[in-house]
């Protein structure tokens, strides 16, 4: 999320949010916005019950905060319109990367102007 700070003069310029979903519970999310000074809307999906909904569960890793409930979010990326119409998403394979910001921002050109 750090990185995604670098977007915000982009993305404030072009009226665009950042929502976050988290496994971390509300108290973790304050403490990190707090911290690291995010500005992004953080939501907690502890049991990953949002996760689900979007269909981004990683059903190959272990899930240390729910015992016999395997899998943690996908990193995933979405570029969702005014309307709900989701005009570009960026998935990776390695649940501790994600979206690196000078591709996201290209896709902001693309598809924000």
């Amino acid at each position: 999320m750090r990185r995604w700070e670098e977007l915000r003069p982009d993305l404030d310029a072009r009226g665009i949010d950042i929502l976050t979903i988290s496994t971390d519970n509300p108290v973790e999310i304050r403490m990190s916005r707090r911290m690291h000074g995010l500005k992004a809307i953080m939501l907690a999906d502890p049991t990953l019950e949002i996760t689900d909904l979007f269909g981004v569960r990683n059903q190959n890793i272990n899930n240390f905060r729910l015992p016999g409930r395997p899998g943690l979010p996908i990193p995933t990326t979405l570029m969702v319109d005014e309307n709900g119409t989701v005009l570009w998403i960026d998935q990776s394979d390695d649940y501790s990367r994600r979206s690196d910001p000078s591709f996201v921002s290209k896709a902001l050109a693309e598809h924000f102007n």
